[in-house]
């Protein structure tokens, strides 16, 4: 049995009707206009089984009513139309806007309405059946990207790691980066997909690296001029490795356009201001940042606040000035979080079963100067 909404300006006929379908077991709820019923339905839409309404109203009509409560007819509830002989066009309306049927009226045919509103709550029923498979479906698709999305991040987090050696300094330094990146993209008002193309480029940003022959990664004194035209072709490689994969695609402006200046004066292809993705701005400010304020095997930390006046005295040439000017608003939060972030970094590492040592840590300097 059902509960039914029904709209009729004539107490009679809405009287009569709502008496025989109380004999059918149903419940009945008064509207006296489509006004009402709309305010029924916006207020309980769920709750009817079916509404049933007169086309001609005063102050709303039927077809204006059932305009207004289309998005719940769509949905969840069935919607029927009674309407007299003279009124057939207006009932071609309704069918068209999603009402489910028609009825005659002046007179009633009782049994035909019984009949109707017994279709409807079929009607109904198939309604909660789709909502409830599209919602399963939709928890299942939310739940096999989740699993998807933590894939692919172990994935990205090993090639890190692969890059970077088993020496968990500049490991440490990417998952800061990412992290700084993160909250830069939110200050900017970035939005969420390019977000996620920055936190996947500044952990694969040096991934071209895997190509540069061990002869130059691992030399041990300084590079000659051959040998620094090969390690700049590193953004290039990186490019060609993730462009074609189809999760690390998005990465491809980082991973490209980490060595470009805002003053045209980078590499690989001399971009200058605002040709340089944004993504990629973001990250050389966070970059040189980090490296500035972490102790490294060749240098000691330097404070935040020396990092800062670098970074104001290189905007405009190395880096873009708006980025630089976003980034200083945040720092004072990227250090009331410095302690928590560590922590949080530290059992990242411990879940990958790294130690807090390794043995690359030529590649690790060599990587960690030339970023």
């Amino acid at each position: 049995m059902g509960r039914i909404l029904l709209v009729e300006d004539e107490e009679s006929l809405r009287d009569v009707l709502a008496r025989y379908l109380e004999t059918q077991g149903h419940v009945c709820e008064f509207a006296e206009d489509g006004e009402v019923g709309v305010e029924k339905v916006r207020g309980d839409a769920e709750g009817f089984d079916c509404i049933i309404s007169d086309i001609e109203m005063p102050r709303m009509d039927g077809i204006t009513f059932l305009r207004r409560v289309q998005p719940y007819v769509e949905s969840v509830t069935p919607f029927m139309i009674l309407t007299a002989y003279d009124e057939w066009r207006y009932a071609m309306d309704a069918i068209r806007l999603g009402a489910c049927n028609f009825l005659q009226k002046n007179p009633f045919d009782l049994a035909e309405i019984a009949n109707a509103v017994e279709k409807a709550l079929e009607i109904r029923e198939m309604y909660k059946l789709r909502l409830n498979h599209r919602a399963q479906l939709e928890a299942e698709v939310r739940e096999k990207t989740r699993e998807l999305q933590s894939t692919y991040e172990g994935t990205v987090i090993a090639l890190a790691a692969m890059i970077e050696g088993k020496d968990t300094s500049t490991l440490r330094h990417l998952f800061r980066v990412q992290d700084f990146c993160r909250k830069l993209a939110r200050e900017l008002g970035l939005p969420d997909k390019r977000m996620r193309q920055l936190e996947l480029g500044s952990m694969l940003h040096d991934i071209g690296k895997y190509a540069v022959p061990d002869a130059i990664l691992l030399k041990p004194g300084p590079l000659n001029d051959e040998e620094w035209v090969e390690m700049r072709r590193h953004p290039q490689y990186g490019k060609d490795f993730v462009k074609n994969i189809p999760f690390l695609a998005s990465a491809v402006d980082v991973v490209f356009c980490h060595h470009e200046r805002y003053d045209g004066g980078g590499y690989p292809a001399g971009l200058a201001a605002e040709d340089i993705p944004i993504t990629a701005r973001i990250f050389s400010v966070v970059d040189a940042f980090d490296a500035i304020v972490s102790e490294r095997c060749y240098k000691a930390a330097r404070p935040a606040s020396e990092a800062i006046d670098e970074l104001r005295r290189c905007a405009g040439t190395q880096f873009d000035p708006g980025v630089v000017d976003a980034f200083v608003r945040i720092v004072p939060a990227i250090e009331a979080d410095k302690e928590q972030l560590e922590v949080r970094i530290q059992a990242k590492i411990d879940s990958m079963g790294l130690g807090r040592t390794g043995d690359r840590p030529a590649v690790v300097e060599r990587i960690s100067k030339s970023a």
